[in-house]
C-alpha cells in the first residue's frame, strides 16, 4: 500500500506533467502554423503560370522618336549597383472596352457637345468620327465613338484677345478647372479623378507657337494634364513623358465661353476584372533593344545617363485594345525611354 508520501509525490508529478500536456496542446497549432510559415518563406511556392489567354498582343505604337532625322543617342548605363535592377518576370496585361453601339455612343457624343454649346448635328468624317461645329464660337468638337475620345479646339489664333493681359487662374484652380470640365461631360472615372495633376503656365505668339512661360505675369495660357492614378501600385507612362492624353487648355478669359481653349481626352477605358499575365523580358534585354533604337524616346537626348529602370503601364495617345506593361529606363535630365515588357514571343510583329 501506497503511503501518504509517495501519494503526494506521485500526485505532484501528474500535475506537472498534466500541466505540461496542456500546454503542449495549447502551444501545438501555433508552433505548427509557425513552421508552416517559415518554411513556406524559405520554400516559398512557385509562382502560377502565365495565363496568356489574349494569345498574341499587338505590338505597341509608339509615335516616331524625336530624334528620328538626328544622330542615334550614346546611352550609358550607371547605377548605384552597377547593374540594372531585377524586374518581375510576370506581368498583368488589362483588355480594354470599346463601345459596341455607335448609336447609342452618338447619342451620348450629342448630350456632351450640347453641355459645351454645340447645339448643330454633327458631319460624319468616317463610320466613327464626327465633328461639331459651334453656332457662335469659332470651335469645333471632333468625337470617336469607338474609343469615346475627343478633340475640343478653340481657334484663339483669330482672337487678339486671348493674347491680351489677363488674370489665368492658379495651378490649384486650373486643377479644379479641368477635372469639373471632364466631369461635366461625364469623362472623369475614378483612376482618373484620383490621379496626379500637373500644370504649367505656357505663353503664346500669334504664329501659333507656344512655350513655358517666364513667370506668371507673362503667361496668357495655363495647361493642365491629368494622369491616371497607379494600378497594382504601377505608375502609367504616357508618349509625352510629362505630359498627358487627357489635358486641357485655359486662357483667362471668362467671356463667352472663351475660357476653354482646347481639350484633349484619349482614355482607355479597362474591361472590369479582366487581366491576363504575361512573360516579361528581362531589364537587360529590354536595355539590349533600348540601345539598338528599337525603343522608344519621349525626348532627344544626344547623349544620357540612365540610372534607373522599373515597369510601368503605357498610356496611349490613341485608341488600343490592351493595356501592356513597359520597361522604363530613367536618366540624368529628364530622360525616358520605353521599351515593350512583354516577351516577344508573345507579340504580334508586325
Amino acid at each position: 500500500m501506497a503511503t501518504l508520501t509517495e501519494i503526494s509525490y506521485y500526485g505532484r508529478k501528474g500535475v506537472k506533467w498534466g500541466i505540461i500536456g496542456i500546454i503542449v496542446i495549447t502551444a501545438a497549432p501555433f508552433i505548427y502554423r509557425g513552421g508552416l510559415a517559415l518554411y513556406r518563406r524559405i520554400n516559398p511556392p512557385p509562382p502560377p503560370p502565365p495565363t496568356v489567354r489574349y494569345g498574341k498582343l499587338p505590338a505597341l505604337t509608339f509615335p516616331r522618336n524625336p530624334g528620328d532625322a538626328s544622330p542615334s543617342p550614346v546611352l550609358r548605363l550607371e547605377t548605384i549597383s552597377g547593374a540594372l535592377p531585377k524586374l518581375s518576370d510576370v506581368g498583368n496585361v488589362y483588355l480594354v472596352g470599346i463601345n459596341k453601339s455607335r448609336l447609342l455612343e452618338l447619342e451620348r457624343m450629342k448630350a456632351r457637345a450640347r453641355s459645351l454649346g454645340f447645339t448643330n448635328d454633327p458631319i460624319k468624317e468616317s463610320d466613327h468620327i464626327y465633328r461639331f461645329g459651334h453656332p457662335t464660337l469659332p470651335a469645333r468638337l471632333t468625337v470617336n465613338l469607338i474609343s469615346g475620345g475627343f478633340v475640343y479646339n478653340l481657334d484663339y489664333l483669330n482672337d487678339k484677345v486671348q493674347f491680351e493681359s489677363v488674370t489665368l487662374p492658379t495651378i490649384e484652380e486650373a486643377g479644379r478647372l479641368a477635372k469639373n470640365f471632364f466631369s461635366t461631360l461625364g469623362a472623369l472615372p475614378d483612376d482618373l479623378a484620383q490621379g496626379v495633376v500637373k500644370a504649367e503656365y505656357l505663353i503664346a505668339t500669334y504664329s501659333g507657337e507656344m512655350k513655358q512661360a517666364p513667370s506668371y505675369s507673362e503667361a496668357n495660357f495655363v495647361r493642365v494634364d491629368i494622369f491616371r492614378a497607379n494600378r497594382d501600385k504601377v505608375k502609367f507612362v504616357t508618349p509625352g513623358g510629362e505630359t498627358s492624353p487627357v489635358n486641357i487648355l485655359f486662357s483667362g478669359i471668362g467671356e463667352r465661353n472663351k475660357g476653354t481653349v482646347a481639350a484633349n481626352y484619349q482614355y482607355s477605358m479597362i474591361v472590369a476584372n479582366d487581366a491576363a499575365t504575361y512573360p516579361l523580358k528581362t531589364s537587360d534585354q529590354a536595355w539590349s533593344e533600348l540601345t539598338q533604337g528599337l525603343g522608344y524616346m519621349p525626348k532627344y537626348f544626344s547623349t544620357a545617363t540612365v540610372r534607373n529602370a522599373y515597369l510601368a503601364y503605357y498610356e496611349s495617345d490613341g485608341p488600343q485594345d490592351f493595356i501592356q506593361p513597359v520597361i522604363v529606363f530613367e536618366g540624368d535630365g529628364g530622360f525616358l525611354g520605353y521599351v515593350q515588357a512583354v516577351d516577344l514571343k508573345y507579340i504580334n510583329i508586325p
